[in-house]
């Protein structure tokens, strides 16, 4: 097993991916491991008031992620891996947490890849995460992860999200501040300049900074659950269209729906930027 870059490792390594060539061979069952990992108290309040999080909650559903994410870039950077990391499409995120997490534990967080997936907009892949404590996984995840424009893709066909017609109602309205992107990237590591440069976000498209993928997950999951610890909770979620920095959002939820449906959209309502299910959440001591 091996671990993740350091430092300016992961920039000089992402600019020198740019030369690989895209030819997809099997996937490289590395197998990355950061040993020992604790849940530092300080960090998780940080990132719990950067997404919204209350404190009674105790650490937040998402910020595991936070842990395996130096992993995923690993894997992406790896000479084995046939694509640029720049470029590659965040598609959806799964968590399932097995049980209650405390700031002060010690974990094994490990991550490689999963799958090749075809995709009629090009080749995806999962990156999966595991977390253990004590030799018992507490936390998982799976984050699928597209390269636009491959021809013959491999891999099983990707099945989405249900795209069911269920009717929404807006919870909650929300602005989204032009320095989300710069706070986000300080507590959470992922320092993508889409996220926290003007000139960079426009070099690949886009008018204006972009909110990452993971913190409208965050922040989204902040407003459906209580601020009450977590035992057991699974939420998938697919990554619709950027939202832009500054901007604003609404929350809206498919009431009764079972698991929860619920979007993350812009202020009209219309342009959907996430849409996710929530189900088997079990509180502590319910």
């Amino acid at each position: 097993m091996t671990g993740p870059p350091e430092g300016g490792a992961v920039l000089r390594g992402a600019i020198a991916s740019l030369r690989k060539r895209g030819i997809t061979g099997d996937l490289d069952p590395v197998a990355l491991l950061r040993p020992g990992v604790m849940l530092d108290a300080a960090r998780i309040h940080a990132y719990a008031q950067v997404c919204g999080f209350g404190e009674r909650g105790g650490v937040p559903l998402t910020y595991p992620h936070l842990l395996a994410f130096p992993l995923h870039m690993a894997a992406l950077l790896a000479p084995s891996f046939p694509f640029p990391a720049i470029g590659l499409v965040h598609l959806e995120n799964t968590i399932v947490q097995h049980a209650k997490l405390d700031s002060g534990d010690r974990l094994d967080v490990m991550a490689g890849f999963g799958a090749w997936i075809t995709h009629e907009k090009g080749q995806a892949f999962t990156v999966e995460s595991r977390i253990a404590r004590a030799g018992q996984i507490v936390w998982e995840s799976a984050s699928l992860y597209l390269r636009l424009g491959v021809d013959a893709p491999k891999g099983a066909p990707y099945q989405g999200l249900p795209a069911d017609e269920l009717p929404l109602a807006t919870i909650r309205r929300f602005d989204l501040p032009a320095n989300l992107g710069r706070r986000y990237a300080r507590v959470s590591g992922d320092s993508n300049p889409i996220h926290t440069s003007a000139i960079a976000a426009r070099m690949f498209g886009f008018p204006r900074p972009i909110a990452h993928g993971m913190w409208t997950k965050a922040h989204a999951l902040a407003q459906l659950l209580p601020d009450e610890p977590i035992e057991h909770a699974e939420v998938r979620v697919a990554f619709k269209t950027p939202a832009f920095l500054p901007g604003g959002a609404c929350l809206m939820v498919a009431p009764d729906s079972s698991p929860l449906v619920f979007e993350l959209r812009d202020r009209r309502e219309q342009k959907p930027h996430l849409r996710g299910l929530l189900k088997d959440v079990r509180y502590v001591d319910r």
